[in-house]
C-alpha cells in the first residue's frame, strides 16, 4: 500500500488547524480572565491513524504513519471534587456568617464590657437603697427620687433590650421572606435560582445536541449553584437519561447503547444532565434528600424545578392537594417566631399535589412542632431559623432553651422577661408588706406570702413600685412592659414603714440583691445579668473560632479553583509562543512537501 501523494500536505493541514484553534481558545481564556466564574477553557487533541487494516500484500518496507491531530471538543478544565468541596464548605461557612451577624446585634446591648448597661443599672438601686437604710432616709423625698430615677433606667434599659430584640427578630425575618425590604430575602432568592439553574439546563442540553459545548452557559450554571450553596446544603451530580434493557429501566449512566437483546453495541454520545438534591436531617436523626432541580426533565406543568414557601402559622402543616401560602389571608399570625419554609420537590404540582411524602418537607423555628421537622447541616437559611427558635425556659440548658447550635432570640428575650419580672415581685412584695403588715400579730413570712397573693391574685396597685404598663398591675411584667407606678410617681405610693423598724422594707429590699433567687437560677441580679453576657460572649467566641475556621478552609479551596480552573496570564502566554511556533512547524512543514513535489514532478 502506497501513502497517497498528498497525505503530507493533509497531516500538516491538520496541525495548522489544531494550532490555530488553539490560539483562538488561548485568546478567549485571556479575553475572560478577569470575568467572574469563567472556566479556563483547553482544546482537547488526540492523532488520527489508520481506521482500517493494512493490507497484506503492503510492502515490507513500509510503515504506518498516521494523518495527522484530531481537534475532539473543546473543554474547561474544572475538578468536580473540588466544586463539591467549595460548595460544601461554602454552607458552612456562611451559616457562621449568618450567626456572627445576628450575634452583633444581640451584643450592641447585651455586652455591657465597654458601656454602662442593666449591670450598672441595677448596682445603682443596690447603692440608693444602701443609702436610704438610714431610718431618717426611708421616704425622704430625695433619696426616694433618686431610688425610683435609678429604677427608671433599669426599666427603660429593658424595654430597650426588648424592643431590640423584637428588631432583631423581624430583620431576621425579613431576611428569609424579604417583603419590605429593598432586597430579596432568601425564599425569593432561592426560587429564582432554581428557576434559573433548571432553565439553564435546558439551553445547555439543546447547545449540546447540536454540538455545541456551551461553557459559558456552564459557567452561569456553576455561578447560581455556588450562590445557591450559601444558602442551603445541596449535593450536585451529573446523570445521562434512562434506558430500558431487558425490561429494566436505568435512570443513571448511560454510557453505552444497547441492541433488542441487550448487548454493547456503541458508546452513547448524549449530553449529561444535571440534578441539585437538598439534603436535610429529620427529627430522628436521620439524613435525606428532596429532588430541587431534575435535570432537562419537565413535569405537566411545565417544571423541573422545585421551590421553597414560607407559611404564616405553624400550625399549617402541608396536606393534600393544598397547603397554606404566605398569601393565605385566613392565616394572620406573623410572628417571627412561627417561620415554617415549605419545600417542594422538583415534578409536583403547582398546586402542591405530590406522589410521595419526600415530595414536601417543612423547615421551621419549631423543633417540637411536628414529627415532620427538619433541620440542614449548613447554610444562612438554618442559621436564621436557629435564631428566630423558640426557648423554652421550662425546660434545662441541655434540653430546650436552645434549639440550634448557638442561643436564638426568643432565649435572650425570655431571660430578660424572667428578670423584669423576678425584680418587680421582690421589690413590689417587700413594699406591700411594709405598708400593710400588722406587726408583731403576723409573722414574717405570713406577711410576705399574703402580699404576693393580694400582687398576684388581687391585681392590687396599692402599694406596688413597678407594675406593667398596660394595667398598671403587677402581673405579667416582662421586660418590654415594665415601668415605675404611676402611683408611686405620684407619690401616692410611699416606701413601706412597718415591720420590727422603719427601714425593714429597705433592708428587704437591699437583701433580695445580694441573695440568689431560685426564678434566676439561684443567682442574684448583677450576676444573672453577667451570665447571660457571659453566655452571649462564648457564643460568639465559638461562632468567630469556627467562622475564621471555615474561611480559611474556603479560601484554600477557592484558592485551588483558582489555580486549576482560573486564567493565568503567564500560562497563556507561554501556550500561545508554543502554539505559533507549532503553526510555523507545520507551515515549514508544506512548504517541505511543496518542494519535493515539485522535484518529483521535474523528473517526470
Amino acid at each position: 500500500m502506497v501513502r497517497a501523494t498528498f497525505a503530507g500536505f493533509q497531516t500538516a493541514l491538520t496541525s495548522l488547524q489544531a494550532n490555530s484553534k488553539k490560539l483562538d481558545v488561548t485568546s478567549q481564556n485571556l479575553a475572560n480572565m478577569n470575568v467572574e466564574g469563567y472556566t479556563r477553557q483547553q482544546l482537547k487533541t488526540s492523532s488520527v491513524n489508520y481506521e482500517n487494516p493494512v493490507s497484506f500484500y503492503m510492502n515490507e518496507n513500509d510503515v504506518n504513519v498516521g494523518f495527522g491531530v484530531s481537534m475532539d471538543e473543546v473543554l474547561q478544565i474544572r475538578d468536580k471534587f473540588l466544586d463539591i468541596q467549595y460548595r460544601d464548605q461554602n454552607t458552612a461557612t456562611n451559616y457562621n456568617t449568618a450567626i456572627e451577624e445576628s450575634l452583633n446585634s444581640l451584643s450592641r446591648f447585651m455586652d455591657e464590657t465597654t458601656h454602662d448597661g442593666l449591670r450598672a443599672s441595677l448596682d445603682a438601686i443596690q447603692t440608693a437603697l444602701t443609702t436610704m437604710q438610714d431610718t431618717s432616709k426611708v421616704q425622704d423625698p430625695v433619696y426616694e427620687g433618686q431610688l425610683q430615677s435609678d429604677m427608671n433606667a433599669t426599666a427603660v434599659l429593658l424595654n430597650s433590650a426588648a424592643r431590640q430584640i423584637k428588631t432583631a427578630e423581624d430583620n431576621e425575618f425579613e431576611k428569609l421572606y424579604g417583603k419590605g425590604t429593598s432586597g430579596n430575602g432568601a425564599v425569593e432568592t432561592i426560587n429564582t435560582l432554581l428557576s434559573e439553574i433548571g432553565d439553564l439546563n435546558n439551553k445547555i442540553k439543546h447547545n449540546q445536541l447540536i454540538g455545541n459545548p456551551a461553557l459559558e452557559l456552564q459557567d452561569e450554571r456553576n455561578l447560581k449553584i455556588d450562590e445557591l450553596s450559601k444558602y442551603i446544603p445541596i449535593t450536585v451530580e451529573y446523570y445521562s437519561e434512562e434506558y430500558t434493557v431487558a425490561g429494566e429501566t436505568n435512570p443513571r449512566y448511560r454510557i453505552y447503547t444497547y441492541d433488542a437483546n441487550g448487548n454493547p453495541c456503541g458508546r452513547a454520545d448524549w449530553p449529561e444532565d444535571l440534578r441539585i438534591t437538598l439534603n436535610f436531617t429529620k427529627k430522628d436523626g436521620t439524613q435525606d434528600s428532596i429532588i430541587l432541580v431534575n435535570g432537562t426533565y419537565k413535569d405537566a406543568n411545565g417544571l423541573n424545578y422545585g421551590s421553597v414557601d414560607l407559611l404564616k402559622d405553624k400550625t399549617k402543616v402541608p396536606s393534600e392537594p393544598y397547603y397554606s401560602k404566605w398569601s393565605d389571608t385566613t392565616n394572620t399570625s406573623t410572628n417571627p417566631l412561627d417561620t415554617q419554609l415549605v419545600f417542594t420537590s422538583a415534578g409536583t404540582k403547582k398546586d402542591g399535589t405530590k406522589t410521595t411524602p419526600t415530595d414536601v418537607i417543612t423547615a421551621n423555628s419549631q423543633s417540637d412542632s411536628s414529627s415532620g421537622h427538619i433541620t440542614f447541616s449548613g447554610g444562612s437559611v438554618q442559621a436564621g431559623l436557629d435564631m428566630l427558635a423558640k426557648s423554652d425556659p421550662s425546660k434545662t440548658a441541655t434540653t430546650g432553651l436552645k434549639q440550634g447550635i448557638y442561643y436564638g432570640f426568643d432565649y435572650y428575650m425570655d431571660q430578660l422577661d424572667n428578670l423584669a419580672q423576678t425584680l418587680a415581685d421582690e421589690m413590689n412584695t417587700y413594699n406591700h408588706m411594709g405598708n400593710t403588715w400588722n406587726y408583731p400579730y403576723e409573722p414574717e413570712e405570713t406577711a410576705k406570702a399574703n402580699s404576693t397573693t393580694a400582687i398576684k391574685a388581687n391585681g392590687t396597685t396599692d402599694h406596688i413600685l413597678l407594675v406593667n404598663r398596660s394595667d398598671q398591675t403587677g402581673n405579667d411584667i416582662n421586660a418590654e412592659n415594665i415601668s415605675l407606678s404611676k402611683k408611686w410617681v405620684n407619690g401616692e405610693t410611699k416606701i413601706g414603714l412597718r415591720g420590727s423598724d422603719s427601714n425593714l422594707t429597705i433592708l428587704n429590699m437591699i437583701n433580695s440583691f445580694t441573695q440568689p433567687h431560685s426564678e434566676l437560677k439561684d443567682k442574684t441580679f448583677a450576676n444573672y445579668m453577667n451570665s447571660l453576657s457571659t453566655r452571649l460572649a462564648n457564643d460568639q467566641e465559638s461562632n468567630k473560632d469556627s467562622l475564621d475556621t471555615n474561611t480559611n478552609v474556603l479560601n484554600s479551596i477557592t484558592s485551588a479553583k483558582d489555580q486549576l480552573s482560573g486564567v493565568s496570564l503567564d500560562e497563556e502566554a507561554a501556550n500561545m509562543m508554543i502554539y505559533v511556533s507549532s503553526y510555523n512547524a507545520a507551515a515549514k512543514i508544506m512548504t517541505a512537501f511543496d518542494e519535493t513535489l515539485q522535484t518529483l514532478l521535474g523528473l517526470v
